[in-house]
Order: structure tokens, then sequence, then C-alpha cells
């Protein structure tokens, strides 16, 4: 099997996000989410700072349905799943919103090509805020400006707390 370079990866990924958000329409609340843990909560808001310092204006808010695929890229990152067996298991969720972006905070070892963890989390959200570019490529940065919902997951891996996040720039209107 070939290596996976880190752009074939992000190609790969957003091809298949943006089929699958084409596959389908979906209702759901429209009721704000709010963070499930205190960590969601400061992960949220260091990237709101971040939006902030980047002079983006527009509010980026919890979307509850996308937290089952937020799930999902844990596992990933974890190595308890592959990327490719896990699409299926994301088009359910991917499908109901435009603009999906590849998972926020694993990138593939360039050597193995297994997906690892890459986006710290910490206490100090004004740390986290400042990291935040370190950790990602532009291309995330982009999304992350452009993204108007987001779903984040805060889980330990090898003795350190990371975190991940898909975000969207809106939800498939039916």
């Amino acid at each position: 099997m070939k290596k996976m370079n880190r752009r074939e990866f992000l190609t790969l990924t957003g091809a298949a996000v943006v089929a699958l958000s084409l596959a389908g329409c979906g209702g759901g609340s429209s009721a704000p989410a709010v963070p499930t843990t205190s960590e969601e909560a400061k992960v949220l808001e260091a990237i709101k700072k971040y939006r902030a310092a980047a002079g983006v204006k527009e509010q980026i808010t919890l979307d509850n349905e996308l937290k089952p695929a937020a799930e999902i890229v844990v596992k990933i990152a974890k190595g308890e799943k592959k990327f490719e067996d896990s699409m299926g298991d994301l088009s359910e969720v991917m499908k109901r919103y435009n603009d999906l972006s590849a998972p926020i905070g694993i990138v593939a070892d360039k050597d193995t090509g297994n997906m690892m963890p890459v986006c710290i989390y910490l206490d100090d959200v004004e740390k986290m805020a400042q990291n935040l570019p370190l950790q990602v490529d532009e291309d995330t940065q982009e999304n992350l400006k452009s993204a108007s919902l987001i779903a984040i997951q805060v889980f330990e891996y090898g003795g350190a707390k990371y975190w991940v996040a898909l975000v969207a720039k809106g939800k498939v209107t039916p």
C-alpha cells in the first residue's frame, strides 16, 4: 500500500467529506449546543480567541450532531480505528453539512502512515489559542476561521491530553 503524505491525506479527506456532505439532508435541533465538559468549553474559548486575533467577527457555535463524528476521530487518533475503515461511520453524520473540514487535530505520520493526535489540551486558554497555529497547517487554520459550526472532543492518549474537532460552514438545507 502506498504511503500517503500530508497533502494527499488532506486532499483525500476533503474529497470524502465533500462527497459525503452531498449524500443527503437531515433535520436537527436549532437550539445552540453547550460544551459537555469544561475542557471542551476551554478549547472552544481558545478557538474563539484565535479567530478574534485573526480578525474573524462571526460566531462559531457547538453542534451536537457533529459530536459522534468527533468521537470517531478520537478513535482514529488513538489508533483504535483506521481512517479508511471509518468513512462509512462518518458519512451518516457528515452528509448533513456544507463545507465540512478534514478532522482537526490529527495528522498522518510520514513514516508509518498511522494517524496521531497533534492538538495538545492545556488548562490555560490563552496558551492554547497561541499554540493553535503551531499545531495545525494553513488549510486547517483557514477552516477554523471560516467555520460557523464545530464539535470538539478532549481525550487522553499516551499520558497527555489532546483535542480534536470538526468544523463546517453550515448545514445542508432540506
